[in-house]
């Protein structure tokens, strides 16, 4: 991907390519608002994640410590991403120092590397959760190892590619060296591939619960509650899509300025993923807030849920006060 960016001695001082005006543009802000926007709003719905396990005694699992693992890899993403944008990522690529652009490729082909190992793990954590809960439903079981397994393979040759595309290997992040790249064709073309696969993966994975969950013994809004929250991934997809479509820009060398909205998205792909996955394990905190909120209002207006019947002149009542229940 990276090794499509221009050589050096292309990049002009004043002009873009083909002897356009510089275009001053730059979406350096945006990346970093929407990178570490995500990363904390998924990092809280990781933590709570774990946190109603352990309230509830419940040891982690698999599926979590895949999750966290997810999350620690879009961290170093985020953060890789970070350090390039005060190298000139976000920019058009005539805008950037030239001595900076092997340090952005390398760079960028490692947080891309984190990227795609997090967005994979985050979707594989999702699958390990629905294996845990299908244990006899064969069938079921088969379609979720398929499309984990399918979908690691996918993206795991992107993660692959990216290092591999050229020899050697360091001319994929400095075109100045001498020596020999795969066409660009083929990688753009085998991200949006791998990238539509990673979207499809999503929405099967979301639909996959339903049946099951509508033969559960619960009020219909209740199952559609529950529907709706394992649903979630379908959010991820979504920004998996949006990604993909980005990636046909990529070939076109202005590198640092068009994989700005592919690290954007990819980023919003695996904190979604991380964020979906979360939320049907909060369902336990919600019910526990909720009945608690029930107690504390039974306790202020007790008359409210076990109404007083009427008592003589001068006898004694309870009636509620800002501190407790007092005898009047």
């Amino acid at each position: 991907m990276l090794a499509n960016m221009i050589p050096r001695n292309q990049i002009q001082s004043n002009h873009g390519f083909g002897g356009q005006a510089k275009n001053n543009d730059t979406l350096a802000p945006q990346i970093l608002i929407a990178c570490w926007l995500v990363e904390g709003l998924s990092a809280i719905f990781l933590v709570l994640r774990i946190f109603c396990k352990l309230i509830r005694s419940r040891r982690l699992w698999y599926d979590d410590y895949i999750l966290i693992a997810a999350w620690l890899f879009q961290t170093g993403n985020v953060v890789l991403v970070t350090v390039n944008v005060t190298l000139g990522e976000g920019q058009h690529v005539y805008n950037v120092d030239p001595a900076h652009l092997p340090t952005l490729g390398l760079n960028g082909n490692i947080s891309g590397t984190l990227s795609i190992l997090a967005a994979c793990l985050s979707k594989t954590s999702f699958g390990v959760t629905l294996l845990r809960l299908t244990q006899t439903r064969p069938f079921v079981r088969i379609s979720v190892w398929f499309l984990i397994i399918s979908m690691n393979v996918a993206l795991g040759l992107s993660a692959v590619f990216i290092w591999a595309q050229c020899n050697p290997p360091a001319k994929n992040w400095n075109p100045d060296i001498e020596g020999t790249c795969w066409p660009p064709t083929f990688t753009s073309k085998y991200g949006i591939f791998s990238g539509s696969y990673s979207a499809f993966a999503d929405f099967a994975l979301s639909i996959i619960p339903w049946p099951m969950i509508w033969k559960l013994h619960m009020l219909t809004k209740e199952k559609i509650g529950v529907g709706i929250a394992v649903s979630m991934g379908v959010l991820s997809g979504i920004a998996a899509i949006a990604k993909t479509v980005q990636l046909r820009f990529l070939s076109s060398g202005d590198f640092t300025y068009y994989e700005s909205e592919v690290v954007i998205w990819g980023t919003v792909e695996t904190g979604v993923a991380i964020i979906a996955a979360s939320i049907p394990f909060l369902r336990v905190l919600i019910v526990e807030a909720k009945s608690s909120l029930t107690r504390n209002q039974r306790e202020l207006t007790p008359e409210k849920y076990y109404p007083a019947r009427d008592h003589p002149a001068g006898s004694r009542k309870f009636v509620p006060t800002s501190d407790n229940v007092e005898i009047e």
